[in-house]
């Protein structure tokens, strides 16, 4: 046997879920989390029950022009671009986050707004037939212990 033993292994899981608040007029949601896995695999969609959404959406953003460091526009800021993909790759050992400004599951045709402190279920699927399932709390901000 070797000193030290096995490394810890990667964890499993979908952390830090959170929603923005929309106001009442609002069509559509996004939610935030970070995901980590213990093998390679591939996110490939998402659900949450009707009397959240009618549907969700994988969406990746990104800033074109200007620096990276302002996503809201104005000055050097450039342009946020957002597109529908069909998955992520997530890397064992790796954490694929999902926050503002970037990646994130869209919440389209949204039951009723998403007020804070509410909370839902996220049920996220991967290419290898496995699934993870996050709590997702509805805030102003990001959850501080993220």
């Amino acid at each position: 046997t070797g000193c030290g033993g096995d490394p810890a292994p990667t964890s499993f899981a979908a952390t830090g879920a959170w929603a923005r608040t929309t106001p009442a007029v609002a069509a559509d949601g996004v939610v935030y989390l970070t995901i980590t896995t213990d093998v390679d695999d591939e996110l490939v969609g998402a659900e949450v029950d009707p009397d959240v959404a009618a549907a969700t959406e994988l969406h990746a953003s990104s800033i074109e022009g200007g620096s990276a460091g302002h996503v809201h526009g104005g000055g050097d800021g450039g342009v946020a671009t957002m597109e529908q993909v069909t998955s992520f790759p997530l890397v064992a050992g790796e954490s694929l986050e999902f926050g503002p400004g970037g990646n994130h599951v869209m919440l389209v045709g949204l039951a009723q707004p998403l007020d804070r402190g509410r909370t839902f279920e996220l049920r996220l699927r991967l290419a290898s037939g496995r699934t993870l399932t996050a709590d997702v709390v509805v805030a102003d901000n990001p959850p501080a212990d993220r």
